[in-house]
């Protein structure tokens, strides 16, 4: 039913994720950044496709550090029977995708709903970036993290983790967040009038596109549009640089409503499932 995807089968997988690139950016940003098969990074993912006549029908993905993705839209329940098959033995922390074939994934591998210490369905938005709205940035710059942001940015990687209920996936906390951050060379921070506001980041990007995470605006600084704002002027950024649309998920109302007002707008939802415990295929949890 299913195979592990070889190198040479990358082409084909862009091909087939790219018509559903708004619910496929964790497995069309990892296959641009790391290829098939890497297992040095924590999000070097094995692909495994399912093909019809030679062409690629279905694919399910799981990152080295034990997540997994999967896009698979008109596949029945052999197929969800053979992703059990091929993960027999790997470790799992959690999954991400269209909640239908998340939730048919999860069922498939004997998950239970108690086996989630968070599973819910965020808003998912989307923007082409030509009708990005302007925003208003006086006194306000963007920049990249620099190393010595990294103690109070550790406070704010804490704070986000709280809100959104998240936490890190590799159970560590804002302090290795805020040194990975650091590194990022698309992390930002939005200062105004020189104090450090809000956050932003991406979770994937491909050639043409990007998905946008970790935005964060403290406590103390909420309520001013620093949002919608951080958001905007990274986009314009990423924008000037060749990216044409970009996605995200909203996790709260307030978020949603900030995101609405630069101009995206929602056009489905996507499912976030995050064990308790991690799990080892095969083995009851």
């Amino acid at each position: 039913m299913i195979r592990e995807a070889r190198p040479e089968d990358a082409a084909s997988l862009e091909a087939f994720l790219h018509p559903y690139s708004a619910t496929s950016m964790f497995l069309r940003g990892n296959l641009a950044a790391h290829g098939v098969g890497n297992t040095d990074h924590a999000n070097g993912t094995t692909f495994y496709v399912h093909t019809r006549d030679g062409d690629i029908t279905g694919v399910l993905g799981r990152t080295h550090g034990g997540f997994l993705m999967c896009q698979a839209p008109d596949q029945g329940a052999a197929f969800w029977s053979a992703c059990d098959e091929v993960l027999r033995g790997q470790r799992i922390v959690g999954m991400t995708g269209v909640p239908d074939q998340i939730g048919a994934l999860a069922t498939a591998l004997g998950l239970r709903d108690a086996d989630f210490r968070l599973q819910h369905n965020e808003p998912l938005y989307a923007l082409r970036l030509s009708d990005l709205s302007k925003i208003s940035h006086q006194n306000i710059r963007l920049r990249r993290p620099a190393a010595d942001d990294a103690d109070w940015l550790a406070e704010w990687f804490d704070g986000y983790h709280q809100d959104t209920g998240k936490g890190t996936l590799d159970g560590k906390d804002g302090v290795s967040a805020a040194r990975r951050f650091v590194e990022k060379p698309d992390g930002r921070v939005m200062e105004a009038d020189g104090v450090p506001c809000a956050m932003s980041a991406l979770n994937a990007r491909t050639a043409d596109m990007v998905q946008v995470g970790g935005v964060y605006v403290p406590p103390r600084h909420r309520g001013r549009g620093h949002g919608a704002r951080i958001v905007a002027l990274h986009l314009a950024e990423l924008r000037d640089n060749g990216i044409t649309s970009a996605i995200l998920f909203a996790a709260s109302p307030v978020a949603a409503r900030a995101y609405e007002s630069i101009g995206f707008r929602r056009i489905g939802d996507y499912r976030i499932a995050l064990l308790e415990t991690p799990m080892t295929a095969g083995e009851t949890p």
